[in-house]
């Protein structure tokens, strides 16, 4: 799930549907910045290539509430969701004896067409989501 390439961490997450989503950290005021991190999402078939900056505030989160879903792995009602600071991405969690997540990711620029594109991953909801919350904190660790 995560891989180093050219020594640059990122994490890919196959979809039933035969494309991948990509996460990688990326600083978007530059790393000197401390409070705002954030990361790219692609996403890669035989036929798209999307791409979007997601702004993250602090530490991203999104591990935490994998981490959350993990804990409650016997399953809640309705859907939990998580969403970075702009919105760029979300993340709607769904139980129902496996995890379901949809993730939405939206380009919303000042002055060009946006877009909206979705997905969603199955997951068992034991160990297979607390990989993957483990893989987002890894790709998120401070390095060397």
């Amino acid at each position: 799930m995560l891989v180093d390439d050219d020594e640059t961490p990122v994490l890919r997450l196959p979809t039933s549907s035969g494309l991948t989503l990509e996460f990688e950290q990326d600083w978007p005021y530059g790393p000197d910045d401390p409070h705002v991190e954030g990361m790219l999402v692609r996403v890669l078939g035989d036929h798209v290539r999307l791409e979007q900056q997601v702004i993250l505030l602090g530490s991203p989160g999104l591990s935490k509430f994998l981490w959350i879903l993990y804990d409650d792995f016997r399953g809640w009602p309705g859907e939990r969701t998580w969403r970075s600071l702009e919105d760029e991405l979300q993340v709607t969690a769904r139980h129902d004896g496996h995890v379901h997540l949809r993730w939405d990711l939206s380009h919303r620029p000042w002055s060009d067409s946006s877009w909206t594109f979705s997905t969603t991953t199955h997951h068992g909801a034991g160990e297979d989501i607390r990989r993957l919350a483990d893989a987002f904190a890894q790709l998120f660790a401070p390095g060397p």
